[in-house]
């Protein structure tokens, strides 16, 4: 059977890879996992076959013998929070995040509101694959309640943060979806003057595709210059990352803003540990020293960071995406909190988003890939770990190469037939250089298997 499980959770086409069949599995798979007892809280995204798919996973818990908790349309940050606030065994979002309309996704959370592992994932995958399910006798069929979980979100999360040290002119782009439910509601009750964009729900996405990249906010970037906005903010599908866009239009990479979130967040805090992974900037390690704490480094992907934090401990984890975890807060990237850490941070500086951004150190950064078929991907690395022996190389995830003004990284995607080549240095220049380099060893790789 093909892998189920990529990089986080299920992922496909719906009603051609993901279909309500497979939703019926996985859910009668979790209970089976479970025990056949417990509860579950399930939440699901605007897209247009999310309640399709939450009602024949919803069945498969039933008739599993668990009772479920039914939030409804969420962000997935809600969805963590939910699994503690209800004391619940385990969660369920149905999201793509930041694929497009026609992708659709199911997503487990643990008790302690942070994702599944991959072991616990794999043994989900062995149940499907040898249906080795089990179905409550018809008097311990699961039953379902209704609750409502963006509430008690945003007055825990208000409990937590106090209002804005000055106004903030923000103009807010939810991708026409789940984060239109709280993030600009949050925003007024901190203080901030609110322009809306995108903030309509239509799982079609009309406004924009929902991963926030610099091509698909420049209506977000048009409008903060327009309005001589202070800040302007996106988010993806589901409202688990945030990126930043400043009073000049200009997008932020998510490496910046996970350095200024953990500027802002970890101030008071005493040494602390933060959790990242392989191919993020160095500018963590710059945040780290100021606040007199470490950086650790990770396998790509937000289960790689929850492993850890749960393993060994961490005040902050993130990646460079504009993915977050706060973990006195909750186990899951949080764009909501990150954004409400971000405007704090600017309005107690005082400064613009570009000032505040230049209190940091300056790097260069490209990111490039290459297809890649699935069935080459371990050659692939095989024959690139050939390449850089003499260099003193990192193996986490893919290979990274690391020189005094910059590093490489070579990863094969966990989600995609790709791979991706990334670069940093302190130099525009040498980071060119670098991913030159690495595109290409990783084409003449390539073309060597393909003969």
């Amino acid at each position: 059977m093909p892998k189920l499980f990529g990089t986080f959770g299920v992922r496909g086409i719906a009603n051609e890879d993901l279909t309500p069949q497979l939703a019926f599995k996985l859910g009668v798979s979790l209970a089976t996992y479970l025990g056949n007892r417990g509860k579950v809280v399930v939440g699901y995204d605007n897209r247009t076959s999310s309640e399709m798919l939450e009602n024949a996973c919803i069945s498969g818990l039933l008739s599993g013998g668990c009772k479920v908790v039914r939030v409804g349309m969420v962000p997935t940050p809600v969805l963590s929070f939910a699994v503690k606030h209800f004391d619940c065994d385990a969660g369920v979002i149905i999201t793509a995040s930041h694929n497009p309309p026609q992708w659709n996704g199911i997503k487990f959370w643990k008790e302690d509101g942070g994702s599944f592992p991959h072991t616990e994932e794999l043994e989900i995958e062995r149940i499907i694959e040898q249906e080795a399910w089990k179905l409550a006798d018809w008097q311990r069929v699961g039953s379902t309640t209704r609750a409502d979980a963006i509430g008690p979100y945003m007055d825990a999360l208000l409990d937590r943060v106090t209002p804005l040290e000055r106004e903030l002119k923000v103009v807010v782009d939810c991708a026409n979806a789940t984060g239109s439910l709280v993030t600009p509601s949050l925003l007024r009750k901190l203080g901030c003057r609110i322009l809306s964009l995108n903030c309509q729900i239509d799982g079609t996405f009309p406004g924009r595709m929902p991963e926030p990249t610099p091509e698909n906010l420049q209506a977000l970037s048009a409008a903060v210059k327009a309005h001589a906005a202070d800040v302007g903010l996106a988010q993806d599908g589901d409202a688990d990352r945030a990126v930043v866009v400043n009073e000049r239009g200009e997008v932020l990479v998510g490496d910046r803003t996970f350095a200024i979130v953990a500027s802002q967040y970890l101030k008071e805090k005493k040494s602390p540990r933060i959790v990242t992974t392989v191919a993020t900037s160095r500018v963590m390690d710059d945040v780290a020293k100021r606040l007199g704490g470490t950086v650790v480094r990770t396998r790509v992907g937000e289960p790689e960071i929850v492993a850890e934090i749960r393993n060994r401990g961490g005040d902050l984890g993130g990646e460079e995406n504009g993915g977050t975890i706060f973990p006195d807060w909750s186990l899951a990237r949080d764009g909501i909190m990150t954004i409400v850490q971000f405007v704090s941070a600017l309005s107690e500086s005082g400064l613009s988003v570009t000032e505040l951004n230049s209190t940091l150190p300056p790097y260069h950064q490209q990111k490039r890939k290459v297809r890649c078929p699935n069935e080459l991907k371990q050659e692939v690395l095989s024959k690139l770990k050939e390449r850089f022996a003499a260099y003193r190389i990192n193996t986490i995830d893919g290979i990274r190469v690391d020189f005094e003004d910059g590093w490489l990284l070579l990863r094969p995607s966990g989600t995609e037939p790709i791979f991706r080549c990334f670069s940093e240095a302190t130099d525009a220049q040498r980071a060119e250089e670098l991913a030159d380099w690495g595109m290409r060893e990783l084409e003449d790789v390539l073309r060597e298997l393909r003969r």
